[in-house]
């Protein structure tokens, strides 16, 4: 066997196993719980993605970033993952999250409140795309004033908020918007609720659709299968037979 078999083999194992996932169609299943079937179809796309994430940063290599769970997982979203809208930070979680603290005299917390002002005619239940609200960290950055506001910025930026999200840590990212999935928007995007208890705006709602695990995983693999070409890394030498076997579990 050459490495090149084994890397085809050892990727196709990952895209055989999500593909499976994809097709789960449980029929005797209420409809008012196919919104569970979602988010346990994620999750389990996460742990193929978390998974590979793992041997790309291995223990051997990267014996520090290989124990830090969320730096890895981040690390090789942005690597691997192509997801242009990932670095951008979150404006309606990061505004949300200056009116929880009430840090609303801050210059910071303006800047978000008039960009979010001009979304505010919209009916309740419209959608709002990531590319027409959020920017990138430097620009806040400008605007922060201690530690504190930088770390709330980084906390709001996507690929944070993804890692949230696959723990189910945060709160303001539970699962929701079934009825935006309904109608199959393919990308990340807000849809506006009920009028906040924290400020005078609207909430927008973060969705990440199933759509969006599936393109995460498929560019992720891809580009890891790329990478073992490149480095001339057999995938297989980089686990030992326990370890792929719980690799192979955390995926079914």
């Amino acid at each position: 066997m050459t490495t090149l078999y084994d890397i085809a083999r050892f990727c196709d194992v990952f895209e055989e196993q999500v593909c499976a996932i994809e097709n789960l169609k449980p029929e005797s299943i209420p409809e008012k719980d196919l919104i569970h079937i979602r988010l346990y179809k994620k999750s389990l796309i996460m742990s193929a993605i978390d998974t590979l994430a793992g041997l790309r940063f291995n223990q051997e290599n990267y014996k520090e970033l290989n124990q830090q769970n969320k730096k890895r997982f981040v690390r090789f979203l942005a690597e691997f993952g192509e997801w242009k809208c990932g670095p951008t930070i979150s404006v309606p979680f990061l505004f949300d999250q200056l009116a929880r603290r009430e840090m609303k005299d801050s210059e910071l917390y303006h800047f978000l409140h008039k960009k979010l002002l001009k979304h505010e005619a919209f009916n309740e239940g419209s959608i709002l795309h990531i590319d027409d609200v959020d920017v990138m960290a430097v620009e806040l950055f400008e605007l922060a004033v201690t530690e504190y506001e930088e770390q709330l910025i980084l906390k709001s930026q996507h690929f944070s908020l993804f890692y949230e999200y696959r723990n189910c840590k945060t709160t303001t990212l539970s699962e929701s918007g079934g009825v935006m999935e309904s109608f199959q928007y393919a990308y990340p995007n807000y849809y506006t609720s009920t009028r906040s208890e924290n400020h005078e705006l609207h909430e927008w709602q973060l969705s990440y659709p199933i759509a969006h695990f599936h393109r995460l995983f498929s560019n992720s693999i891809n580009n890891m299968r790329k990478y073992f070409i490149k480095t001339n890394t057999n995938p297989y030498a980089l686990v030992n037979d326990s370890k792929w076997g719980k690799a192979e579990v955390a995926i079914k």
